[in-house]
């Protein structure tokens, strides 16, 4: 009887995920459609037809998502634009995000079962885990991260080794939905290396199968990326810079951005500054404006990672399980932080904040579980320990009012905002109209009634007066992006001025000039707003276009 109750998980970890998921389930619900996310990620899902869709899903460059695009096209076919199963869908995945850690954790005992409780609200309270909220209409990244730690559970089992093939759709899935899927194959490998109990040589070749196989799909059907040219808006130091500005710095050794944006993504995680690449909290702390809510975020970090860094070096873990728990911890959090390197934001760490996670499960457990009976020490470890749990769920308090901003953010781009974003000049197809009509019925609270306290102590997206708080993720993705040098399009015979105007929205195109050397009136100058790769081919495939000027179709780039 005493064995069995020794094998059995705590009821602590797992009574503290059941209210985790309802409490922020609960805000999570008042949130509705995005206006400027619905434009961004479902105008493509809703206009073309699926042969047309299928090339876009398998022929984008920097960010190369097909299963995640195909996913969302059928979805919306399939359950249109039922927002509230899209919201379920997405809590579900946070659960079982949450569900998996807990299995892997295996929290026996009472000392595990705090290091389970501090390690699962990093995970729910880091700033890197926000994107887990994100629908439009799925959420990529939290269906990534639920394979990620799917696979490490599978390799932490001795069941899963005759069956290791099952790690070639696992990679090929995740590596297909987002780009972050390429972790599988590092975690993999290391794991195996360190002699993980579900995994041979065979489940490692089948990983990397799955890996060469999406390489040559990417390469032979994705545009071409010119890495020393992506620049997108960036932090860099104490303020944020535009991709003009960061192309003109690093023209001549874009390595050292690279390796500036891996190292503020390893920051990011393990002391909660820089932000989306700034050094935010070093800034307001220069100009004598920072905020308790930043003061948190740093000492709750540091105090978090001091204790893994003191922990790790100075205990072996005795278990093997911790052992590979601690490898995967180190792959995620290096490998994680490796996959920003082209440009950093908040949401990039998320990988790497699960393996924080791990390391900081491993550390506070063998912390806790060696400490001495009596004396000075134990009163000291167990201060420290009850300083985590409260900081780190008053960090996942700072989730649910983050939940509450969102959903009064996201109507007012319906209502306030909708003529600043150009709403108006939108098509205004059935499709507008019942997402728009969607959003405006609910009605979620106006947060600046909130008590004073939470906007000291959390971060917000307003302030009490309603004047809004740039998250450090937009305030990066809004840096100032000039318009795309001119080039011409030349549309097809049938395309009326009305059509033609809907099309010139729909393709973000701007600066429109009739070209009078064109006798029958069909060619027109423009420039494009955002000039990605992806933007580009949009215009170059668009049912509307017969022929283009000034555009390399080879590369997808605007030229001379």
């Amino acid at each position: 009887m005493v064995a069995e109750t020794e094998s059995r998980f705590s009821w602590i970890p797992i009574a503290w995920v059941t209210a985790c998921v309802v409490v922020l389930g609960y805000a999570f619900f008042t949130v509705s459609w995005s206006y400027v996310d619905f434009y961004k990620n479902m105008r493509e899902v809703t206009t073309w037809d699926w042969a047309q869709f299928i090339r876009y899903a398998f022929g984008g460059s920097l960010e190369y998502r097909p299963a995640f695009w195909v996913a969302a096209k059928a979805a919306y076919e399939i359950v249109g634009l039922n927002v509230w199963l899209y919201q379920a869908l997405v809590l579900a995945q946070f659960a079982v995000a949450l569900g998996l850690l807990l299995w892997i954790f295996r929290p026996i005992g009472i000392p595990r079962a705090v290091a389970a409780v501090v390690a699962l609200s990093c995970v729910a309270g880091l700033h890197t885990s926000r994107i887990l909220f994100l629908f439009v209409p799925l959420n990529p990244h939290s269906a990534s991260l639920v394979l990620l730690l799917a696979g490490l559970a599978l390799v932490l089992h001795p069941r899963t080794r005759p069956f290791d093939w099952v790690f070639f759709p696992l990679t090929a899935a995740a590596l297909f939905t987002l780009e972050s899927g390429l972790l599988m194959v590092p975690l993999l490998v290391v794991l195996w290396w360190r002699g993980a109990p579900g995994i041979s040589l065979r489940g490692v070749s089948c990983a990397v199968l799955a890996l060469v196989g999406y390489l040559t799909i990417r390469l032979g059907l994705g545009a071409p990326v010119a890495l020393g040219s992506s620049y997108v808006g960036s932090g860099l130091g104490l303020s944020d810079a535009t991709p003009e500005q960061l192309e003109n710095i690093f023209e001549h050794a874009p390595w050292l951005f690279w390796i500036y944006n891996v190292t503020a993504s390893f920051l990011s995680v393990a002391l909660s500054e820089p932000r989306a690449g700034g050094y935010r909290f070093i800034a307001a702390l220069l100009q004598g404006r920072a905020s308790t809510w930043q003061w948190l975020h740093v000492a709750s970090s540091l105090l978090t990672s001091v204790v893994v860094i003191v922990a790790l070096v100075r205990y072996r873990p005795t278990s093997e399980r911790d052992r590979l728990l601690v490898a995967a911890g180190l792959a995620l959090l290096a490998f994680g932080s490796g996959i920003g390197f082209l440009y950093t934001r908040d949401r990039i760490g998320l990988w790497a904040g699960a393996g924080y996670a791990l390391l900081v499960f491993v550390a506070l457990a063998m912390m806790l579980e060696r400490m001495p009976r009596s004396g000075l020490k134990r009163v000291a470890t167990l201060a420290m320990a009850s300083v985590l749990v409260i900081a780190w769920t008053v960090r996942m308090g700072e989730t649910y009012a983050q939940l509450r901003d969102t959903a009064w953010d996201y109507r007012l781009e319906w209502t306030d905002r909708f003529d600043e974003l150009g709403g108006p000049l939108q098509p205004q197809t059935e499709l507008m109209t019942t997402v728009r009509a969607a959003a405006l019925s609910k009605s979620p609270t106006d947060p600046t009634g909130d008590p004073a306290w939470t906007f000291a102590l959390f971060e917000r997206k307003f302030d009490r007066e309603g004047g809004e708080r740039r998250p450090a993720d937009e305030a990066a993705d809004n840096a100032v992006v000039p318009l795309s040098l001119p080039f011409d399009i030349r549309w097809k015979p049938e395309v009326d001025e009305g059509a033609r105007r809907q099309a010139e929205a729909e393709l973000g195109l701007a600066d429109p000039q009739q070209v009078t050397r064109d006798p029958r009136g069909r060619t027109w100058e423009y420039r494009l707003r955002t000039p990605t790769r992806d933007r580009v081919r949009m215009v170059l495939l668009h049912a509307a276009v017969e022929d283009t000027a000034r555009i390399d179709t080879q590369r997808f780039e605007i030229v001379q």
